[in-house]
């Protein structure tokens, strides 16, 4: 009897016991808008602009951290906010990534929004930088399967506002400090390439234009299967 009520006992105290701490959800991002040029900007000198970011409210979150990538030199941005929008001051002529991180302090983890991109216009500039290349395939840390010979097709995207992208180039790797050009020159957004088995690479799309300007996008890594 005293067994019984010891094991309801501990039931109840399972049952009764604190909540789990919610995470806090990804916000939505707003503004400024995803593959675009940005035209809300506010013109500070001839090297600068003041860029309004916004996004939504996310729940479970207390405050917001604004992280911001300068494309061509990768300077980080870093801002935390308890409101829904940041003003910050960027160079012009420059292709930017920004996304937001929800936090509370109940909790070390966090929401994590989408990754946007845009492109913040130079006063005199004659054409843009290519957009960064969005990877697709194989995405960040996949697991993958090869063909029956020993291939596996790479797929990404890319975007120039002037519309000029005239070629790209694919580097891979097992160190992602020393990846090797692997495909040069491609006119198409894909690239086949054979892969050894159980192995770890690393690989990233450099995007170049007519303007000679270009942009790298990130760096993604994969398992390829036994």
């Amino acid at each position: 009897m005293k067994k019984e009520i010891l094991f309801f006992a501990l039931i109840l105290f399972w049952a009764c016991g604190p909540d789990p701490i919610p995470t806090p959800e990804p916000a939505s991002l707003i503004a400024p808008a995803n593959l675009n040029s940005c035209t809300t900007a506010s013109p500070v000198n001839s090297l600068e602009s003041q860029v309004k970011f916004q996004w939504t409210a996310s729940l479970n979150t207390e405050s917001y951290e604004l992280v911001i990538q300068n494309q061509v030199s990768n300077r980080l941005i870093k801002k935390s906010t308890s409101l829904l929008n940041e003003s910050v001051i960027l160079s012009r002529g420059v292709p930017y990534s920004w996304y937001v991180n929800s936090k509370s302090l109940l909790t070390e983890e966090f929401g994590k929004s989408p990754v946007w991109v845009f492109y913040l216009e130079g006063e005199t500039q004659k054409s843009s930088l290519p957009f960064p290349a969005v990877l697709l395939q194989p995405e960040n840390e996949a697991l993958v399967q090869r063909d029956s010979s020993g291939n596996f097709t790479f797929q990404w995207t890319g975007k120039d506002l002037d519309g000029d992208i005239s070629r790209y180039d694919l580097y891979l790797g097992i160190d992602p400090e020393a990846m090797v050009l692997e495909k040069e020159g491609l006119s198409s957004s894909t690239a086949s390439i054979k892969l050894n088995a159980s192995t770890r690479y690393y690989w990233k799309i450099i995007t170049h234009d007519t303007q000679k300007n270009q942009s790298t996008s990130l760096i993604f890594t994969f398992q390829t299967e036994e």
